[in-house]
């Protein structure tokens, strides 16, 4: 079938976008910005046709497909090329992750799938979407709690504080607070992803101008005490935010980047997808106490009963 895998470069992933825009896809992966960061951490690999782009997974002990990007008629079809691919080429059972409700429900439709594929809903990876508006304004009982401390910080540091919009001649400050950010951060690296997030940021910031993306800080008394990073998907109004870090000591200074960098970087935005909180449980405490309106699921599928000698 002609499916050959390559290392996916700053440049493949810039093609990511052409294939996330032919349906509505809501997950974080669809960003090349995500995929970007997390290059090294899955060792991705990619293939593409003129009918879908996939990423694939390359670790020492799996060789395993992220949901391909394609239209939704085609979701049956790309599948079976795919599945036929592992089956028969690889010899091996066909395993996939990061699926979408969507995706999932295409799957079904195929004679046979569910007794053939274990469906596993993975919490973890879940991303977290929220009503943009909301996160802007803060307003209303739910968003109490984050109005007092966002004004306990404007009335703190009155006068001390300026949000910024950063840029490629920002690099450096932003890598050295960053390293600062990793010395006081409050949760653990569970899964031992910090240190390759870390060098995503750096590859992110090499080939910076590139990258279609747009970056905010926040300084106070001069210093740069937070940054973040995002990226706009404008056929579905929806912002990610792929990296925010503050500092911990400065109460109410999460609050305040939160809400001034989709201000700023993200008017027209209607929906925010914060990813996922990789089953950190700080993580998911924060990202929950923001009220999201929806957790956009992922799915793995495991292909059952594989004989790999036939």
């Amino acid at each position: 079938m002609g499916i050959e895998f390559n290392k996916l470069t700053i440049a493949d992933c810039l093609r990511l976008e052409s294939y996330s825009n032919l349906r509505p896809v809501y997950i974080s992966e669809r960003q090349p910005v995500n995929q970007f960061i997390w290059e090294e951490f899955y060792n991705t690999h990619y293939y593409r046709n003129d009918q879908y782009m996939m990423c694939v997974i390359m670790t020492e002990d799996k060789t395993s497909p992220m949901m391909p990007l394609c239209k939704e008629a085609d979701i049956p079809a790309v599948f079976q090329e795919i599945k036929e691919h592992w089956n028969k080429e690889l010899n091996k059972p066909l395993n996939m992750y990061l699926i979408d409700e969507t995706f999932l429900s295409a799957l079904k439709t195929i004679p046979g799938f569910e007794e053939e594929f274990e469906i596993e809903n993975c919490r973890d990876n879940h991303d977290y979407l929220y009503d943009a508006a909301k996160l802007r304004t803060l307003s209303g009982k739910a968003y109490h709690k984050k109005k007092n401390h966002l004004n306990s910080f404007l009335k703190n540091y009155d006068g001390r504080y300026e949000y910024r919009t950063l840029d490629c001649s920002n690099v450096e400050e932003i890598q050295s607070f960053h390293d600062r950010w990793l010395d006081n951060r409050d949760y653990e690296d569970k899964h031992g992803s910090m240190r390759s997030e870390e060098n995503g940021i750096h590859r992110l910031f090499k080939y910076c101008g590139f990258v279609d993306c747009s970056i905010g800080g926040v300084y106070v008394d001069g210093n740069l005490e937070a940054y973040t990073i995002g990226s706009y998907a404008p056929d579905i109004k929806c912002a990610f935010i792929h990296i925010e870090k503050a500092n911990i000591n400065i109460p109410g200074l999460y609050n305040f980047i939160n809400q001034q960098f989709l201000i700023h970087a993200f008017p027209e935005a209607e929906i925010v997808n914060r990813e996922d909180d990789l089953g950190q449980e700080g993580l998911r405490k924060a990202k929950l106490s923001y009220q999201p309106i929806k957790l956009e699921t992922k799915y793995h599928i495991y292909q059952r009963n594989f004989n790999m000698d036939k």
